[in-house]
């Protein structure tokens, strides 16, 4: 099983890459003036999000660290919340379930989030590639601190046995 999902991971990448190669070769040989605007890095009297020019300093660095937090709750949520979510709520197999409430106030926050997540998202993404590139960056940073704390978990728990 672990090498089909090694294969899978691989072949996700590969089609990433290839994309980004495309994008980059149409954006280096196409005078699009759409497409430049999109590959500009920093504030500039080009970019809005929400219908808010970000054109000084302070409003870039207020998109900038909103799109890190931002990044690192959307981790936390799909990395610990769904999977409790999967594993403790929808396992029919487990009845250990003592606070109902809890149970619905957790996935409808995460629902919530989810369309929250995703209405921010696309309106910093499709404005400008330098955003997109703090989201990858915090994403892979807090994604890599919850996968060290399991894996310490796991390897704490395997010395216990």
């Amino acid at each position: 099983m672990v090498e089909n999902v090694e294969i899978i991971s691989r072949i996700i990448f590969i089609w990433m890459l290839t994309i980004m190669t495309f994008i980059f070769l149409y954006i280096t040989t196409n005078t699009n003036k759409e497409a430049i605007t999109l590959f500009q890095i920093g504030p500039n009297s080009e970019l809005f999000i929400l219908h808010i020019a970000i054109d000084t300093t302070a409003k870039y660095m207020t998109v900038v660290s909103f799109c890190f937090v931002n990044s690192i709750f959307r981790s936390l949520n799909h990395n610990i919340l769904q999977p409790w979510i999967i594993n403790e709520i929808q396992d029919v197999s487990k009845n250990n379930i003592t606070n109902f409430g809890f149970c619905y106030e957790l996935s409808c926050n995460s629902a919530i989030y989810n369309w929250f997540d995703f209405f921010m998202y696309m309106h910093i993404l499709m404005s400008q590639i330098d955003l997109l590139l703090v989201e990858i960056v915090a994403d892979v940073i807090i994604t890599g601190v919850i996968t060290k704390y399991y894996l310490d978990k796991k390897f704490q728990y395997a010395e216990i046995k």
